[in-house]
Formats: C-alpha cells, sequence, structure tokens
C-alpha cells in the first residue's frame, strides 16, 4: 500500500469515519478539514485548510501535515 492510502485509512480510523465517502461528505461542508502528517513515522492529525498541502506538524516540527481532502484527491 502507498504511503499516501496508509495515510488516509489511518486518518479515516482517527476520525471514526466508516468510509472515505462519509469523510468526503463532512469535509466538504467544513470550512476546516482533518489532516495528516505525511513523515513515515508520525501520524499527528489535526483540523486545518482543506487545501493544506503543508501544515506544520507539531508532533515532529516539519512541514508534513497535508488535508485529508488532498490525499482523498477531491482538491
Amino acid at each position: 500500500m502507498s504511503l499516501r492510502k496508509e495515510k488516509f485509512a489511518k486518518l479515516l480510523e482517527v476520525g471514526g469515519y466508516a468510509d472515505d465517502l462519509e469523510f468526503m461528505q463532512v469535509a466538504i461542508t467544513d470550512v476546516v478539514c482533518l489532516a495528516i502528517c505525511m513523515n513515515r513515522d508520525c501520524s499527528h492529525t489535526e483540523d486545518l485548510e482543506p487545501d493544506q498541502e503543508k501544515g506544520w506538524c507539531e508532533e515532529c516540527g516539519t512541514n508534513s501535515m497535508k488535508s485529508g481532502l488532498i490525499l482523498a484527491g477531491m482538491i
């Protein structure tokens, strides 16, 4: 499984979403979106802008946060 798919699956799990459709229905109607750190050894999540591709990760201190909508290919 690719890192992108792994991180998106983890994002769904952490967010308590049943599937990607449920995630997208919630994410596209809000001003923030659940994002995850893309570093292999970090899975920090937080709400960020829906189009965020290089947000700051408070856990590992890098610009590696990516929005779930980006991971899902919606943006």
